[in-house]
């Protein structure tokens, strides 16, 4: 981690190297697991409504739905231009872990990460509801619904600037590409 360098080291991490105190670090670790139990508390429930939303609609129609009718618009959380520094802390505040790679020569970054939001539920709740291949346009088959979700809004937002390629299972890391 260097300068403005996008980046998915946690908080906590990057306090322990700038040298906080034990009761500073303390505190941040106790108050990230607060927000880790409300967060996937939301995207277990997430998950739920989605599943109920798609008992009598098609995946993608549902995924549209939220996409468009979201008080809180993707473009809200990142700018609407897609800036990889914006789309780290997005990742870093999600709990996601992993690594942050930029191309030199084209400036394009590579997010290769354990997701800590669709891919960390995918792990708790294996039989979570899937997509079928050719369901959800742009999202392989197997993977959940939620990750659909993600990965759908992600498209609408990036215009092909920032792109998802969910893993085909729990263990490989998802990857984010924006191009520089």
């Amino acid at each position: 981690m260097s300068g403005d360098e996008p980046h998915l080291v946690p908080l906590p991490e990057q306090l322990r190297r700038l040298g906080a105190s034990e009761d500073v670090l303390a505190l941040v670790t106790a108050e990230h697991g607060t927000w880790r139990e409300l967060h996937d508390r939301l995207i277990g429930l997430i998950a739920a409504l989605l599943d109920l939303a798609c008992r009598d609609r098609p995946v993608a129609d549902v995924i549209d739905d939220l996409i468009g009718s979201a008080a809180v618009p993707l473009d809200r959380l990142v700018g609407a231009g897609v800036d990889a520094g914006e789309v780290a802390a997005l990742l870093r505040a999600h709990g996601s872990v992993g690594t942050a790679t930029t191309d030199a020569a084209t400036g394009d970054v590579e997010f290769r990460h354990a997701c800590g939001t669709g891919q960390r539920y995918w792990r708790d709740v294996p039989d979570a509801a899937t997509v079928a291949e050719g369901e959800v346009p742009g999202v392989p088959g197997g993977r959940p619904r939620y990750c659909a979700r993600c990965v759908r809004a992600i498209a609408a937002h990036g215009g092909g600037a920032w792109t998802v390629s969910p893993p085909a299972d729990t263990v490989e890391p998802c990857v984010w590409r924006v191009r520089g």
